[in-house]
Protein backbone atom coordinates (compact mmCIF):
# COMPACT_ATOMS: atom_id res chain seq x y z
CA UNK A 1 0.00 0.00 0.00
CA UNK A 2 1.43 3.40 -0.92
CA UNK A 3 1.44 6.35 1.44
CA UNK A 4 -1.59 8.09 -0.11
CA UNK A 5 -3.93 5.17 0.51
CA UNK A 6 -2.68 4.59 4.04
CA UNK A 7 -2.96 8.25 4.99
CA UNK A 8 -6.45 8.58 3.52
CA UNK A 9 -7.64 5.53 5.46
CA UNK A 10 -6.23 6.88 8.73
CA UNK A 11 -8.11 10.16 8.51
CA UNK A 12 -11.35 8.55 7.45
CA UNK A 13 -11.15 6.64 10.74
CA UNK A 14 -9.92 9.61 12.77
CA UNK A 15 -12.06 12.62 11.95
CA UNK A 16 -10.32 15.86 12.74
CA UNK A 17 -6.66 14.86 12.55
CA UNK A 18 -5.49 18.47 12.24
CA UNK A 19 -6.41 21.98 13.31
CA UNK A 20 -8.15 23.77 10.43
CA UNK A 21 -7.34 27.46 10.12
CA UNK A 22 -8.55 30.33 7.95
CA UNK A 23 -5.97 32.60 6.40
CA UNK A 24 -4.33 35.07 8.79
CA UNK A 25 -6.10 38.13 7.37
CA UNK A 26 -8.38 39.16 4.54
CA UNK A 27 -8.71 42.08 2.14
CA UNK A 28 -10.49 44.14 4.76
CA UNK A 29 -7.72 43.94 7.37
CA UNK A 30 -6.08 47.25 8.28
CA UNK A 31 -3.05 45.86 10.14
CA UNK A 32 -1.26 42.60 10.94
CA UNK A 33 -0.30 41.53 14.47
CA UNK A 34 2.78 39.29 14.59
CA UNK A 35 3.40 39.48 18.34
CA UNK A 36 2.28 35.88 18.97
CA UNK A 37 2.19 34.36 15.50
CA UNK A 38 4.27 35.24 12.48
CA UNK A 39 2.82 35.19 8.97
CA UNK A 40 4.12 33.07 6.10
CA UNK A 41 3.22 34.07 2.53
CA UNK A 42 3.31 31.39 -0.16
CA UNK A 43 1.81 31.65 -3.64
CA UNK A 44 0.33 28.42 -5.00
CA UNK A 45 -0.49 27.59 -8.62
CA UNK A 46 -2.01 24.23 -9.59
CA UNK A 47 -2.89 23.31 -13.18
CA UNK A 48 -2.86 20.44 -15.66
CA UNK A 49 -1.13 19.85 -18.97
CA UNK A 50 -4.30 19.02 -20.95
CA UNK A 51 -7.64 20.77 -21.50
CA UNK A 52 -9.73 18.46 -19.31
CA UNK A 53 -12.76 19.99 -17.61
CA UNK A 54 -11.55 18.46 -14.35
CA UNK A 55 -9.52 21.47 -13.29
CA UNK A 56 -7.50 20.88 -10.09
CA UNK A 57 -8.37 23.31 -7.30
CA UNK A 58 -6.32 23.41 -4.09
CA UNK A 59 -8.33 23.44 -0.88
CA UNK A 60 -5.70 23.27 1.89
CA UNK A 61 -2.01 23.74 2.68
CA UNK A 62 -0.70 21.46 5.43
CA UNK A 63 2.10 21.94 7.89
CA UNK A 64 3.09 20.14 11.06
CA UNK A 65 5.66 20.23 13.80
CA UNK A 66 8.47 17.66 13.51
CA UNK A 67 7.25 14.31 14.90
CA UNK A 68 3.73 15.70 15.31
CA UNK A 69 1.46 13.52 17.42
CA UNK A 70 -1.64 15.60 18.05
CA UNK A 71 -4.23 17.61 16.17
CA UNK A 72 -2.78 20.80 17.66
CA UNK A 73 0.65 20.01 16.19
CA UNK A 74 -0.81 19.71 12.68
CA UNK A 75 -2.04 22.85 10.96
CA UNK A 76 -4.22 22.92 7.86
CA UNK A 77 -4.85 26.27 6.17
CA UNK A 78 -7.97 26.22 4.05
CA UNK A 79 -8.06 27.93 0.67
CA UNK A 80 -11.04 29.79 -0.76
CA UNK A 81 -11.21 30.30 -4.51
CA UNK A 82 -13.34 33.44 -4.04
CA UNK A 83 -11.14 35.12 -1.41
CA UNK A 84 -7.60 33.87 -1.99
CA UNK A 85 -7.09 33.86 -5.77
CA UNK A 86 -5.69 36.48 -8.12
CA UNK A 87 -4.99 36.48 -11.83
CA UNK A 88 -1.40 36.50 -13.03
CA UNK A 89 -1.88 36.81 -16.76
CA UNK A 90 -3.80 33.68 -17.75
CA UNK A 91 -2.80 31.91 -14.53
CA UNK A 92 -4.83 31.63 -11.34
CA UNK A 93 -2.67 31.99 -8.22
CA UNK A 94 -3.69 31.36 -4.61
CA UNK A 95 -2.10 33.79 -2.16
CA UNK A 96 -1.78 32.01 1.18
CA UNK A 97 -1.34 33.94 4.44
CA UNK A 98 -0.53 31.46 7.19
CA UNK A 99 -0.26 32.50 10.84
CA UNK A 100 2.19 30.23 12.68
CA UNK A 101 3.92 30.30 16.03
CA UNK A 102 7.69 30.68 15.64
CA UNK A 103 9.54 27.39 15.22
CA UNK A 104 10.44 24.62 12.83
CA UNK A 105 7.78 22.97 10.67
CA UNK A 106 7.37 20.41 7.94
CA UNK A 107 5.61 21.87 4.92
CA UNK A 108 3.78 18.70 4.00
CA UNK A 109 1.51 19.13 1.02
CA UNK A 110 -1.22 20.93 -0.85
CA UNK A 111 -4.47 18.97 -1.16
CA UNK A 112 -7.43 19.62 -3.39
CA UNK A 113 -10.21 18.55 -5.72
CA UNK A 114 -10.83 18.19 -9.43
CA UNK A 115 -14.58 18.06 -9.89
CA UNK A 116 -17.14 18.40 -12.65
CA UNK A 117 -20.48 16.60 -12.68
CA UNK A 118 -20.75 13.73 -12.00
CA UNK A 119 -17.25 12.96 -10.67
CA UNK A 120 -15.11 14.35 -7.84
CA UNK A 121 -11.42 13.50 -7.68
CA UNK A 122 -9.02 14.27 -4.83
CA UNK A 123 -5.33 15.03 -5.11
CA UNK A 124 -2.20 15.61 -3.05
CA UNK A 125 0.81 17.68 -4.08
CA UNK A 126 3.53 16.42 -1.69
CA UNK A 127 6.24 18.95 -0.84
CA UNK A 128 8.12 17.51 2.17
CA UNK A 129 10.08 20.68 2.90
CA UNK A 130 11.49 22.14 6.09
CA UNK A 131 10.27 25.56 7.15
CA UNK A 132 11.74 27.75 9.90
CA UNK A 133 9.33 30.45 11.08
CA UNK A 134 11.04 33.42 12.72
CA UNK A 135 9.33 35.41 15.50
CA UNK A 136 7.56 38.72 14.82
CA UNK A 137 7.91 38.38 11.07
CA UNK A 138 6.07 38.35 7.77
CA UNK A 139 7.98 36.15 5.34
CA UNK A 140 7.51 35.31 1.68
CA UNK A 141 8.74 31.78 0.91
CA UNK A 142 8.11 31.66 -2.84
CA UNK A 143 5.66 30.32 -5.39
CA UNK A 144 4.86 26.61 -5.57
CA UNK A 145 3.73 25.55 -9.04
CA UNK A 146 2.32 22.07 -9.65
CA UNK A 147 1.26 20.84 -13.09
CA UNK A 148 -0.59 17.56 -13.57
CA UNK A 149 0.61 15.29 -16.38
CA UNK A 150 0.23 11.59 -17.25
CA UNK A 151 2.23 9.33 -14.99
CA UNK A 152 5.10 7.29 -16.45
CA UNK A 153 6.24 3.99 -14.97
CA UNK A 154 6.20 3.98 -11.18
CA UNK A 155 6.16 7.76 -10.65
CA UNK A 156 4.23 8.89 -7.58
CA UNK A 157 0.55 9.39 -8.23
CA UNK A 158 -1.16 12.76 -8.17
CA UNK A 159 -3.95 11.28 -6.05
CA UNK A 160 -5.16 8.02 -4.54
CA UNK A 161 -6.47 5.14 -6.65
CA UNK A 162 -9.86 4.93 -4.92
CA UNK A 163 -12.66 5.62 -5.61
CA UNK A 164 -11.62 3.94 -8.84
CA UNK A 165 -13.95 5.63 -11.35
CA UNK A 166 -13.70 9.17 -9.97
CA UNK A 167 -9.92 9.09 -9.65
CA UNK A 168 -9.47 7.57 -13.09
CA UNK A 169 -11.89 9.85 -14.98
CA UNK A 170 -10.43 12.97 -13.39
CA UNK A 171 -6.92 11.83 -14.35
CA UNK A 172 -5.58 11.95 -10.80
CA UNK A 173 -4.79 8.30 -10.16
CA UNK A 174 -3.11 8.08 -13.56
CA UNK A 175 -1.27 11.36 -13.24
CA UNK A 176 1.69 12.81 -11.40
CA UNK A 177 2.86 16.32 -10.57
CA UNK A 178 5.70 18.34 -11.99
CA UNK A 179 6.48 20.68 -9.11
CA UNK A 180 8.69 23.76 -9.00
CA UNK A 181 9.46 26.28 -6.28
CA UNK A 182 10.43 29.75 -7.48
CA UNK A 183 11.46 33.00 -5.86
CA UNK A 184 9.09 35.35 -7.66
CA UNK A 185 9.16 37.93 -4.91
CA UNK A 186 8.98 40.97 -7.16
CA UNK A 187 5.88 39.71 -8.96
CA UNK A 188 4.18 37.92 -6.07
CA UNK A 189 4.68 40.62 -3.45
CA UNK A 190 3.20 43.16 -5.85
CA UNK A 191 0.11 40.91 -6.05
CA UNK A 192 -0.01 40.56 -2.27
CA UNK A 193 0.33 44.26 -1.61
CA UNK A 194 -2.27 45.16 -4.24
CA UNK A 195 -4.91 42.74 -3.01
CA UNK A 196 -4.26 42.92 0.73
CA UNK A 197 -3.93 46.56 1.88
CA UNK A 198 -2.59 45.52 5.30
CA UNK A 199 0.61 44.46 3.51
CA UNK A 200 1.02 47.69 1.55
CA UNK A 201 3.61 49.18 3.88
CA UNK A 202 4.61 46.06 5.82
CA UNK A 203 8.19 44.81 6.01
CA UNK A 204 8.29 41.42 4.31
CA UNK A 205 11.29 39.12 4.58
CA UNK A 206 12.32 36.88 1.71
CA UNK A 207 13.25 33.26 2.52
CA UNK A 208 12.67 31.10 -0.58
CA UNK A 209 11.91 27.41 -0.28
CA UNK A 210 14.54 24.94 -1.55
CA UNK A 211 14.06 23.25 -4.93
CA UNK A 212 11.49 20.46 -5.05
CA UNK A 213 13.17 17.11 -4.33
CA UNK A 214 11.36 14.63 -6.56
CA UNK A 215 13.56 11.72 -5.51
CA UNK A 216 12.72 12.28 -1.82
CA UNK A 217 9.00 12.45 -2.59
CA UNK A 218 9.24 9.27 -4.66
CA UNK A 219 10.90 7.45 -1.75
CA UNK A 220 8.22 8.71 0.62
CA UNK A 221 5.45 7.63 -1.75
CA UNK A 222 6.96 4.15 -2.04
CA UNK A 223 7.02 3.88 1.74
CA UNK A 224 10.65 4.78 2.35
CA UNK A 225 12.21 6.61 5.25
CA UNK A 226 11.80 10.21 4.09
CA UNK A 227 9.75 12.41 6.43
CA UNK A 228 6.03 11.99 5.76
CA UNK A 229 3.80 15.03 5.27
CA UNK A 230 0.64 15.84 7.14
CA UNK A 231 -1.94 13.08 7.13
CA UNK A 232 -4.54 13.42 4.40
CA UNK A 233 -8.17 14.30 5.12
CA UNK A 234 -11.22 12.36 4.07
CA UNK A 235 -12.39 13.49 0.60
CA UNK A 236 -14.53 16.65 0.66
CA UNK A 237 -17.44 16.98 -1.74
CA UNK A 238 -17.99 20.61 -2.73
CA UNK A 239 -21.38 22.19 -2.08
CA UNK A 240 -21.77 23.36 -5.66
Amino acid sequence: MNRFLGAMAICVALAGCATVNPMAFDKGAKSIDTSEKSVVLMAVEVSRSDDSRYVPKPIAVKLELPNAQSKEERQNFKLDADKDTVADGDRIVYLTRMALKPGKYKLGDVTGLANAFPFVGTFVVPLLMDLDVKPNSITYIGRVTAKLRPRQGEEFRAGPVVPLIDQSVTGLSGGTWDVTTENLSQKDLALYRTHFPALASATIDNAPLPPFDRAAVQRWWEGGTSPAPTTQPAPVVPSK
